[in-house]
């Protein structure tokens, strides 16, 4: 009867340990959000997001940076495998219009909703691909800026 308690205690412990250790995704998505956190990227979850995206996937992230591009209010959203204008619409019948789609076509896979505003560009992803995905989204936004 002792042994089994002292089994029971020793495995009690043993499991309390083990939920306390990070695991090896939640390192890498720590390590991933620091460095963009380093390279000047403010992260946030979408539930408490105060933008309007239309996705509802509570897994993929909010990453923002400063709008340095010339585009300063759009929204657009992946259809598939493209990036469709949600609103406004005035902008697609502007004259940059086919350059900008252009451009946003080169962004990664990953990137799901991206925002324009006036001071920020703010993009829904899922955290896969490393910190590659965010140079390639910050040198895409910066092709915009000519």
């Amino acid at each position: 009867m002792q042994a089994l308690v002292i089994i029971l205690v020793i495995l009690f412990l043993f499991g309390s340990v083990s939920l306390a250790m990070p695991s090896k995704n939640t390192r890498i998505i720590s390590k991933l959000r620091l460095d963009a956190m380093k390279k000047g990227f403010k992260i946030t979850a979408l539930k408490i997001s105060n933008f309007n995206f239309k996705s509802k996937d509570f897994s993929l992230m909010v990453y923002q940076f400063r709008n340095t591009a010339n585009l300063k209010e759009a929204h657009f959203i992946r259809d598939k495998d493209e990036l469709i204008l949600y609103s406004p619409l005035k902008l697609k019948y502007s004259d940059d219009y086919d350059g900008i789609r252009k451009v946003l076509s080169k962004l990664p896979k990953e990137v799901s909703e991206i925002i324009f505003s006036s001071t920020h560009v703010l993009f829904l992803w899922n955290e896969r691909g490393g910190i590659e995905v965010l140079d390639e989204v910050s040198n895409v936004i910066k092709k915009l800026e000519c």
